[in-house]
């Protein structure tokens, strides 16, 4: 009998264990998170549209939820080592990321070894923005319209050069497009980031780039560069007097990138719903659409379902454009 009560004390103090050991490995509840520092990934340099969103939105919500939230760059193969590492992160809602359309929806289709998959490695949790794209050109080349880039090119295969923000960008997917349309040659420049192809255009070295309004605009605004047209369908508010790339004769080269909130695979729905609703909050907030509004980006919040399908579309539309225009890793 004592041993039968010492193997039932022993049974008891194990199934104690397994509990405890159990509840200290469950995700995070929703109203148990967030009790530390949140990161949140950015899979390009500082100074980039990505980056700041990135940083106007961990501002706001280290105000609203009461832990820092801070950004940590991890720049690099147009934002998939960002994306790499959020993948391979804990899903317990301490490592985010801010993707974007490349390295979600065309690096799968340009880089042939990336560590993740897209559509199955990450939890969507809110699209933020849309990112309207300007064509600017440095002072250097005299260019003032479309046609006097394409004349040039046509002239001279290869001579003219275009800044990207690396190989997979939608930066590059929309001079592809151009130099498709345009049936001519162009040389391309990958650079890791919108500082560094533009302050290379504004010293002469590189000749244009397709790049966000949030990088090119301040510098459009200051005449050190010039621009040329939008990749919108209607001229964009900010900038009315630059026409749009099909009214420059060039229909088919549309299009930009969206920014949304991701976390790896399999976080905690409680965790994904109550940062939904906190960043919907701060997406509606007047002052907060209006700095991403001069930033030069456009406010265009869908929650968690949405935003997966949004993902998944555009991982389809950007294969085919990657396959049409034969764009490749240069």
């Amino acid at each position: 009998m004592q041993h039968l009560t010492r193997r039932r004390g022993l049974t008891a103090a194990g199934t104690a264990l397994a509990a405890l050991a159990a509840w200290r490995a469950a995700p995070a509840r929703a109203e148990e998170w967030p009790n530390r520092t949140v990161t949140i990934v950015i899979g390009f340099p500082p100074g980039t549209a990505t980056d700041s969103v990135g940083r106007l939105l961990a501002d706001r919500l280290s105000r609203s939820l009461g832990q820092r939230f801070i950004i940590e760059n991890r720049s690099g193969q147009g934002g998939s080592i960002g994306a790499t590492i959020v993948s391979r992160a804990a899903a317990d809602g301490y490592t985010l990321t801010i993707g974007a359309s490349a390295p979600q929806a065309i690096n799968p289709h340009i880089y042939p070894d990336l560590a993740y998959d897209p559509r199955k490695d990450f939890t969507p949790i809110e699209q933020l923005v849309q990112l309207p794209y300007m064509l600017v050109a440095g002072k250097h080349t005299g260019f003032r319209s479309l046609d006097d880039i394409v004349s040039k090119a046509r002239a001279n295969p290869g001579a003219v050069t275009y800044a990207t923000t690396g190989n997979g960008t939608t930066s590059q997917l929309l001079m592809a497009m151009l130099v498709k349309e345009a049936g001519v040659q162009m040389t391309h420049v990958p650079y890791r980031g919108t500082a560094q192809s533009v302050t290379d255009i504004m010293a002469g070295r590189v000749d244009i780039t397709f790049d966000t309004m949030i990088g090119t605009l301040p510098f459009a605004r200051d005449d050190r560069v010039q621009a040329i047209a939008v990749g919108t369908k209607a001229r964009v508010l900010i900038a009315p007097d630059v026409p749009t790339t099909a009214e420059a004769g060039y229909p088919g080269v549309q299009g930009g990138a969206w920014l949304g909130m991701l976390a790896p695979a399999g976080l905690s729905p409680s965790i994904v719903q109550r940062l939904h609703a906190e960043v919907e909050k701060i997406l509606a907030d007047a002052a907060f659409r209006q700095a991403i509004a001069e930033m030069g980006a456009v406010v265009d919040p869908a929650g968690p379902e949405e935003f997966a399908r949004v993902v998944r579309n555009d991982y389809d539309r950007w294969g085919e454009i990657v396959r049409v225009t034969g764009t490749k890793l240069e």
